[in-house]
Parts: C-alpha cells; structure tokens; sequence
C-alpha cells in the first residue's frame, strides 16, 4: 500500500511539473517577437538576473531558429509587410532587444552575423556610450551601453536596425503627458540624426503605457509605424494597428530550446 502511494504521488508531482510548461496548450497564431535585454554573465549584486542570457544560449536559440525553418526579419521588413498587406515569410521571427547594452554589441550582434541572422535593437538615446542610468546602482548596478560607433558599425552591416526606447527610460505612465510625447518625439528624431535612418519602431520602457490610449496615441503621434508592448503574446498577422500594440515574448535567462519552441508556438512557456 505504502509503494503503490509512493507511485501516486511521484506520478502527480511529476504531472504537476510537467503541466508548468505550455506544452498541452493549442498552438496560436501571429508574428513572433522575441524580447532579449542583456547578453552574458549578470554581475555580483544583480537582482535582474532573469534579463542576463548568456552567450552560449543565446547562440544555441539562434542556431535553433535558423534549423527549424524560421527567418529572421528587421523592423523595415515588418513595416513594409504592414504598410503593403504583404505578407512576411511563412516563419518569420523578429528578434529585439531592449536598451542598447555593450554586450548586444560584443555578444549578440557577432553571433547573429556569425549565423547569419538579423536583429533589433530598441537604444535609450541619452544613455548611448554611458551606462543604465535608469536604475539605481544601489541594487541594479550600472552597466556599459554601447556607444555610437558601435551603433552604426551594427547598423551598416545590415544585420542589425534601431528602433527608440525614448530619450531616458521613463515609466510614460508615471510622468505627464506633455513630459511622454517629448520623450517620444525627442528619442526618434535624436535617433534619426544620429543613425541617419528611419526609425519607424518604438517600444515602452517598463511596457508601461502600451495599453494606455492617452500614452499609445502619443507614440503614434510620434511618427511610429510599429509599436511593442512588453506584454507576453504573440499579436495576430496581418496586425491591426488600431487594436493595439505589438505583444513580445520574453526570453529569460533560464529558458532553454524547448522554452523557446513553445513561446513560438503556444505564447507562452511556462506557467509558474
């Protein structure tokens, strides 16, 4: 009797922690964004570890992608499909990062053009070549961003394009909406002059604003052409502007390749 109780419950704590992952959800639809922050080993003291991927992983998911059929595509790409109701390939996946760290530039962009696949930086125009100002040293502590040279180094080489993530990384939520539309508008023309390309693409800091009319208008206003939130999902294709912002899937330092199939896939990949 002891035994087969044993079985039971070794049998229900494995189901439990099977059913953690997405695995037995239906499979949906839309445009794949996968969101990446920083890539490499986190420092002493960090309590964001979860937004640190190092570079062996983050290799292997690209090399992942690229052998089961996905193509990697830039924000021009994804516009253009929108403005032209065209549609983007069959597995198209669009790869971002937040921020604009050093280590996209000394980790994640040699590995992309090293595979042969593209990428998306969203760059804090008043941090490029100083540090995460945004957060306090005292609990996050501050890390490289990458300079300008290392921008248009990326963006010449075609693997890589820009979007905005506003001029200082501000909650848009938290701060007065004439204070939100200077970030918005501000961070894309700085960008613009800078990198002497479009920056048709914008994500909020933090997600915070993506949902809310009176700060998503402002970032229209702006001149954007595609916005992301930082809401877990996968938004359908062809994207209905109006109905809301791009949703993203965030990439932890903990996943692993079936992690990353079934964000593809289900939206998601674990439950808890």
């Amino acid at each position: 009797m002891i035994k087969e109780l044993i079985v039971v419950a070794v049998f229900f704590a494995a189901a439990a922690a099977s059913a953690r992952w997405t695995w037995w959800r239906r499979a949906v639809g839309g445009l794949p964004v996968l969101v990446y922050h920083k890539i490499g080993a986190p420092p002493a003291g960090s309590q964001l570890k979860d937004l640190w991927v190092s570079p062996e992983k983050f290799r292997a998911q690209v090399a992942w992608l690229l052998a089961h059929g996905y193509t990697t595509v830039l924000f021009s790409d994804v516009m253009k499909a929108h403005k032209n109701n065209k549609p983007l390939p069959a597995k198209a996946v669009l790869i971002t990062f937040d921020d604009g760290y050093e280590n996209n530039y000394a980790h994640a962009y040699k590995i992309l053009r090293e595979l042969g696949a593209k990428g998306n930086i969203f760059v804090v125009f008043n941090t490029i070549g100083k540090a995460n100002l945004w957060h306090n040293p005292a609990t996050e502590p501050w890390v490289n961003m990458a300079g300008i040279e290392m921008l248009k180094e990326m963006q010449d080489s075609g693997v890589i394009e820009f979007g905005s993530h506003t001029m200082n990384h501000p909650n848009l939520e938290k701060i007065p909406l004439e204070d939100a539309a200077w970030e918005l508008t501000e961070s894309k023309k700085q960008l613009e002059g800078a990198l002497g390309k479009e920056m048709c693409a914008f994500a909020y800091p933090y997600g915070a604003g993506a949902y809310a009319p009176a700060v998503r208008e402002l970032a229209l206003a702006a001149g954007y052409v595609l916005d992301f939130s930082f809401t877990q999902g996968k938004t359908p294709w062809p994207w209905r502007r109006e109905a809301g912002p791009i949703d993203r899937l965030f990439i932890k330092r903990g996943d692993n390749n079936l992690d990353l199939m079934l964000h593809l896939t289900r939206g998601a990949s674990r439950l808890f």
